[in-house]
């Protein structure tokens, strides 16, 4: 209480100090009373004149009276210029002044109050204008949206279509027909990049494909035959095997040999159906007139690049070679779709020609890239073309195996759809039977029971294989034999690194060999005419090895002569897609020692694939491999590895559904793909594309137009022809051109 009493008392003093020092200012203001506190005189203020005379009247009667204090003259203390001072406005003063105080709030209140009533007003506005401007946006993009759904809807593409050939009407899990490869009456194109007698995965896995599906389409026809429809044929050849012809002999004798240069397609087309009687056991797909169709396209060899392109435009060329026969719906399978697409010439792209297109992706060649000094630049921008040629060229794209990279995500699937020959089938039931009568026991110092085929180059895997041979003898004091066979421009580095390189004789070093040998190693020394070129440099420090391991190179050979030979498989590599030789060893029912590797994925739940992980697992696989047996080959898993099983899953996986083909209308990105086929197709034409290919490293297959141009007759010097149609350059205009710049200067007038 006495708190409360004591700030009461505070506060009412500074009220009334407050009040006086207001006062004051006040008085001395109007008063003229100075700082100091000094009066002023009352006889030296000026009276008024009412006043002065009143004054004189008292004065004159009464000279000793007092003047009033209240007549003094207020207003002769304000300056001369100053307006009269009213009383009353000098009395209360301190009442105007906050008056004139809170009319001057009152004012800002009120501006303040207008400003955000104005502030207001505009965000209203301008969240109205935003939301019309949203609202028209929205509509502008539905509308775009509605046009862009319908021109999707009319191009040429695996999602829908108008023809009667396409309807969409089903059930979502039933298969599109656009995509169905066994409709009776469909011709299918096999397109790949190599060729027999080149013995390399994109020659004969194609060339099985195709000869395993007209098998399959003769099936197909004779059983709607069967049924009673009579447009149907069953010896119609529906298949059609699309491969490279070599011009050039130079390249023949390169990738073929001096013995197999062929001088026509024709000696190539026989040989190649010969190898399908002899070894494929495929005398019906073999026979030219009811059998496989072979139909060649010219290609270039790229010595650089180790691989075979074509020259000029393979859909032209297979129009022209089909006589004219509409390819609407005509279902074209294309090996490496990218490989067939980086330098192509200029022309329609193959979703325009044929009415349905899958690509079969073989090869990781960004790894390929990746292993190379230049990898850093040259694998990224390998990647984004191959997507691009993928996507742009493909309705369904099929990815071996997961270890490739991602090309268009809405059409990819991963399967196999590989398979062996019937010789590696019948080598593995063989080894079955010779396994069970076979009661022996093992012995792991047996050679000769370890072997591998392939491709001799150091991106196979040849230097983990040395690393492991390595290990296998820190463990076992011991190398294990190995039999290389194959072939490869790297073949002799890889057989010095195996080696070793012989050192000299020490007799020889010191000299103390006989005087007629010293002789005859002098006389042979002088007959040696050794240049720089001949001497084989060290490739790698594997060469200076003290210890040669057991290693041969028999050479090439085909995979199926060596059903009964060895026991074990070993490939170290992880550069590959699928290995084709380790499912044939599979299949003919050996071990296979492979590592654990998402390009080994299909390969891993087969009993007798033995995977590790490090060097100690395959150390211990081995031993297990060279002690044991392997598992006998079930009837069931045996027709995993057949082309039959393997028909069964590419038809699988080339199937669109009618639920995936409304979910890919709805992307939309049918549209990309045709944009990217055009802007390849603008930047192959003419002069410009040509230099293109050559500045990208296409070699001697960069003057694709100019190679057409020469096949068309065309001048090939003169630049104003180069870039134009067949059917513009042989039209009248042009031709009167041509004719009127040999009789002279033609001139053109308005």
């Amino acid at each position: 209480m006495r708190g409360c009493m004591l700030w009461l008392a505070l506060a009412v003093f500074a009220t009334s100090a407050s009040a006086t020092r207001s006062t004051t200012r006040w008085l001395e203001g109007s008063l003229a009373i100075p700082r100091g506190g000094d009066v002023v005189n009352p006889e030296s203020v000026p009276l008024r004149p009412a006043a002065a005379a009143a004054a004189a009247n008292s004065t004159s009667a009464n000279e000793t009276a007092q003047p009033d204090a209240a007549n003094y003259d207020l207003e002769s203390m304000a300056p001369a210029d100053a307006p009269p001072v009213n009383k009353t406005t000098a009395r209360f003063f301190l009442f105007r002044l906050m008056a004139q105080r809170r009319k001057e709030k009152l004012r800002r209140k009120g501006e303040k109050r207008v400003r955000k009533r104005v502030k207001k007003r505009t965000v209203a506005f301008t969240n109205k204008m935003n939301e019309k401007l949203e609202e028209a946006r929205r509509t502008f993009l539905d509308r775009m949206a509605a046009v862009s759904f319908n021109m999707v809807n009319q191009e040429h593409d695996a999602t829908m279509c108008n023809d009667t050939f396409f309807q969409l009407d089903g059930d979502d899990d039933d298969i599109t027909p656009q995509s169905d490869l066994c409709l009776p009456n469909r011709s299918i194109y096999v397109v790949t990049t190599a060729s027999l007698p080149w013995r390399t995965g994109t020659a004969v896995n194609p060339l099985l494909r195709a000869a395993y599906l007209s098998r399959r389409m003769k099936k197909v026809n004779s059983r709607t035959a069967v049924g009673g429809d009579m447009n149907v044929s069953s010896t119609h050849q529906l298949v059609t095997l699309v491969i490279p012809w070599l011009e050039l002999e130079e390249d023949r004798v390169e990738i073929y040999g001096a013995d197999r240069a062929f001088a026509h397609m024709q000696e190539q087309e026989e040989y190649i159906r010969e190898w399908l009687r002899s070894e494929a056991d495929m005398s019906d797909a073999a026979c030219s007139e009811l059998g496989l169709r072979i139909m060649f396209y010219p290609a270039r060899y790229h010595s650089g690049l180790k691989s075979i392109f074509a020259m000029g435009d393979i859909c032209a060329t297979v129009r022209n070679q089909t006589g004219g026969d509409s390819l609407d719906k005509a279902v074209c399978i294309l090996e490496e779709p990218e490989h067939l697409n980086w330098y192509r010439a200029p022309g329609e792209g193959w979703t325009k020609v044929f009415g349905y297109v899958v690509g079969i992706v073989h090869t990781n060649y960004v790894e390929y890239a990746s292993l190379q000094f230049h990898g850093l630049w040259t694998a990224p921008a390998i990647q984004v073309m191959s997507s691009a040629m993928v996507r742009a060229y493909c309705h369904k794209v099929i990815k071996l195996s997961g270890v490739l990279q991602s090309y268009a995500p809405e059409k990819e699937v991963c399967e196999n759809v590989h398979g062996v020959r019937e010789d590696f089938i019948n080598a593995g039931k063989r080894r079955a039977l010779s396994s069970l009568n076979n009661t022996s026991p093992l012995k792991e110092d047996v050679g000769g029971e370890v072997y591998y085929i392939g491709k001799i180059l150091w991106a196979k895997g040849f230097e983990q294989l040395l690393e492991l041979e390595e290990f296998y003898h820190e463990c076992t004091g011991v190398y294990f034999a190995v039999d290389i066979y194959g072939g490869g421009p790297e073949e002799e580095e890889i057989k010095r690194a195996f080696h070793g390189r012989k050192r000299r004789n020490k007799k020889a070093r010191r000299g103390t060999g006989s005087e007629e040998e010293r002789k005859s190693f002098a006389k042979r020394l002088q007959s040696l005419k050794l240049t720089s070129q001949e001497i084989a440099m060290p490739k790698s420090w594997y060469e200076w090895r003290r210890r040669s391991i057991p290693a041969e190179f028999p050479g090439p050979v085909d995979h199926a002569l060596l059903g009964d030979k060895y026991k074990v498989f070993v490939n170290p590599s992880v550069s590959e897609v699928l290995c084709t030789t380790t499912f044939e060893a599979l299949a003919m029912g050996k071990f296979a020692i492979i590592p654990v590797h998402e390009s080994n994925q299909y390969f891993l739940d087969h009993p007798n694939c033995l995977a590790y992980r490090d060097k100690w697992e395959f150390a211990a696989n081995l031993r297990w491999a060279l002690t044991h047996e392997p598992e006998p080959l079930t009837p069931e898993l045996a027709r995993e590895f057949t082309w039959e099983a393997a028909t069964d899953r590419l038809i699988r996986s080339s199937a669109i559904t009618r639920r995936e083909a409304r979910e890919r209308a709805m992307l939309g990105k049918a549209k990309l793909d045709e944009r990217i086929a055009y802007f390849h197709h603008s930047l192959g034409k003419g002069a410009k594309g040509d230099a293109l290919r050559k500045v990208l490293g296409g070699g001697p297959v960069s003057n694709q137009v100019k190679y057409e141009m020469a096949k068309q007759g065309l001048d090939q010097e003169g630049s104003e022809s180069e870039g134009l149609t067949t059917k513009f350059s042989s039209s009248s205009l042009v031709r009167a051109i041509k004719l009127g710049s040999l009789d002279g200067p033609v001139y053109f007038t308005t």
